[in-house]
């Protein structure tokens, strides 16, 4: 049995198309349904959307404990790396939800705060500063699941979080320090779980880490990764009693599951033991653009978006005038913008580029096979460049 505190908001994005109702909490009540004995979700629901989030609930079979609001949000995104508007937090804000049970997960949220009690508290900030106790919650054990920008913030040692195209993730002896100083403070968590930007983690039960990669998967929906990553982990650490590396690896191979569709709910342990993990990408990335001014933008974009995943760009190339004697070289990802003619992939293939993955958003996108037969061809950009931090022995 567990209890879900946490966000249900709406969310769109561009590139894919999705416009759903969905947020943390909801997301996460979902996922754990098919496997957990029972789920109960403590969430604020604006009056317009409660008859189809009671009606979700009930073909899940999760238990509601729903409060009415008047405040719909929604998170839109460009890409599911690139978010367009995000609400703000509500001031004043609703009255907190109270949560008590054996296992409970708890999301940041907008609207309000949740003080919950448990036995095993699995705690998501979803922002810089969110201490856990400030509002009286109380755990027997506590395993917090961060971001390394929100580690970094709660500890004080950086003043600002959140995906940032134009920054590297920490790197581990930062990551350290933060851990080492997130210790001192007066009530720490027992587990802190430091995800990276592709499904993998890093596990803390002391100062040193075990790291749990992330696993193989064929596309990449990113929005909603994080919540399927704490719920598994939730899961398989709270309810099933695991060894938290043991339930980490569940929560990676939970995550790898999910952005395959998104696919709800989850798996079971056994349905997922069999998925094979990534290995980091240790070579230098090379880039090629074909197209005007708005896709070179996209190329910078891209290698920013790069090395924020832990990759190396070594080159970058825009159009057929700057290809030269390298093109016959193996390029890692071709960029095509959107109004790129099929005379110049040709001449790009006669001048003998050979890219590995393509991204092309275009509905002429599957022709570009016929020009490059042995790339992966993505519409998604979140997957095109997930496929390019890939082990190239995939």
């Amino acid at each position: 049995m567990i209890s879900i505190a946490g966000g249900v908001y709406a969310e769109r994005c561009k590139y894919p198309v999705w416009d759903q109702i969905y947020g943390s909490g909801l997301r996460a009540a979902i996922a754990v349904s098919s496997v957990s004995d029972a789920v109960h979700l403590h969430a604020y629901v604006p009056d317009e959307w409660m008859e189809d989030v009671e009606t979700s609930l009930a073909s899940f079979g999760v238990a509601p404990q729903l409060h009415a609001s008047e405040h719909p949000m929604t998170f839109e995104y460009l890409n599911t790396f690139q978010p367009n508007t995000l609400p703000e937090e509500l001031s004043p804000r609703y009255p907190d939800l109270m949560v008590e049970d054996k296992v409970v997960l708890r999301f940041g949220m907008l609207e309000c705060d949740a003080c919950v009690k448990g036995d095993r508290v699995v705690y998501d900030p979803q922002s810089p500063t969110a201490s856990f106790y400030d509002n009286g919650s109380t755990a027997g054990s506590l395993a917090m699941i961060v971001t390394g920008r929100e580690l970094l913030s709660l500890t004080y040692a950086e003043g600002s979080s959140g995906d940032n195209p134009g920054r590297h993730m920490p790197d581990e002896d930062v990551l350290l320090s933060a851990i080492v100083a997130l210790r001192d403070l007066p009530q720490p968590p027992q587990i802190v779980l430091v995800k990276d930007g592709l499904g993998g983690l890093m596990v803390f039960q002391g100062d040193q880490p075990v790291r749990i990669p992330s696993y193989a998967a064929e596309s990449f929906f990113r929005i909603g990764s994080g919540d399927v990553t704490a719920a598994a982990f939730a899961y398989a650490w709270g309810e099933l009693g695991r060894d938290p590396v043991d339930a980490a690896h569940y929560a990676a191979r939970c995550a790898a599951h999910f952005v395959e569709g998104p696919r709800l709910p989850l798996p079971s342990v056994t349905e997922v033991s069999g998925r094979m993990p990534n290995t980091a990408r240790r070579e230098e990335i090379r880039i090629v653009g074909l197209g005007d001014f708005e896709l070179q933008a996209l190329v910078l974009t891209t290698r920013s978006w790069l090395s924020y995943l832990g990759g190396s760009v070594r080159h970058v190339t825009f159009g057929l005038d700057d290809l030269d004697c390298r093109a016959h070289e193996c390029v890692d990802l071709l960029l095509i913008g959107s109004r790129c003619s099929k005379f110049e992939l040709e001449a790009a293939a006669k001048a003998g580029l050979q890219p590995k993955v393509v991204f092309w958003p275009s509905a002429m996108a599957d022709s570009s096979r016929d020009c490059f037969p042995g790339a992966v061809v993505a519409r998604d950009y979140a997957t095109a460049l997930y496929l390019v931090m890939r082990s190239p022995e995939r």
